[in-house]
């Protein structure tokens, strides 16, 4: 499935928050601040390449994923219009790829439910906390050291480009949040999230509404997100609107070890 020229604008200006290489095919990112999260040390396939070779991205992303200190091999294909060698030969050799679809906003203008959902424009330290909280409810096993990294990445890299949180508290309590950017006048959706003792009551609806008003009364060309292929969360962002332009398919496995003289790394 192609993907939409918008989506890809928004991934080469995301690649550039990290001083990503670009390459003709892509980029590769490299953080060695953030060496254990995936989404810091990746290549990206955004452009339909059919004759792109995984010992080719191999080469250019594995010795910097070694100079990094990135122990894992992450490679995310956003453009699977075209049946490359690369991701013919990732296919062969990994059982379990991810799947997501593109999912582009499509409808009328969402209401915002002001009395649910608020903007947090100076998140403390509790809330951060909470925030950590958050990211083990999406069915990972995440260890202490993994979290500590993907909090700091975000508040090092993304907050300072706008990342912004809109979230719902019942009870007291906060329930869940979206989170959202906007870089070349695209708006992207980050973490949806709600807390178990509150599912069901609409908080993930109103935190998305909220979300997708605020980036289009800011200009935003469009809206998208990204959602596991065949969850429960696809449903939910259908009723709101959103429609699959767009596929990404990702490998994850550990780093090769460096090959032999005379031998491709990664050799299949």
């Amino acid at each position: 499935m192609s993907l939409p020229e918008l989506v890809r604008e928004f991934c080469y200006a995301a690649l550039q928050l990290e001083s990503a290489r670009r390459m003709p095919w892509g980029g590769v990112t490299t953080d060695a601040r953030f060496p254990l999260v995936w989404d810091a040390n990746n290549a990206t396939v955004l452009e339909p390449s059919p004759g792109l070779t995984l010992h080719e991205i191999q080469g250019s992303l594995d010795p910097a994923l070694r100079a990094a200190g990135a122990p894992y091999e992450h490679i995310e294909f956003w453009d699977t219009s075209v049946d490359t060698t690369a991701l013919r030969d990732l296919r062969a050799v990994n059982e379990f790829p991810a799947h997501d679809d593109v999912m582009v906003f499509e409808a009328a203008w969402p209401a915002a439910d002001d009395t649910r959902v608020k903007e947090l424009l100076l998140p403390d330290e509790d809330f951060w906390r909470w925030y950590r909280s958050t990211l083990l409810e999406f069915g990972q096993e995440l260890y202490q050291e993994v979290l500590g990294q993907m909090v700091r990445r975000i508040r090092d890299v993304f907050v300072p480009a706008g990342l912004r949180f809109f979230a719902a508290a019942l009870e007291g309590e906060l329930a869940g949040y979206t989170s959202a950017i906007s870089l070349a006048g695209v708006g992207y959706l980050d973490n949806v999230v709600t807390m178990p003792a509150y599912r069901g009551r609409g908080v993930a609806s109103a935190t998305v509404a909220r979300a997708v008003r605020e980036s289009l009364e800011a200009g935003d060309r469009c809206v998208f997100l990204l959602a596991e292929r065949g969850g429960k969360p696809q449903e939910l962002y259908e009723r709101l609107g959103f429609r699959a332009r767009g596929e990404v398919e990702s490998f994850t496995r550990l780093l090769p070890p460096v090959a032999p003289l005379g031998r491709p790394a990664g050799d299949l």
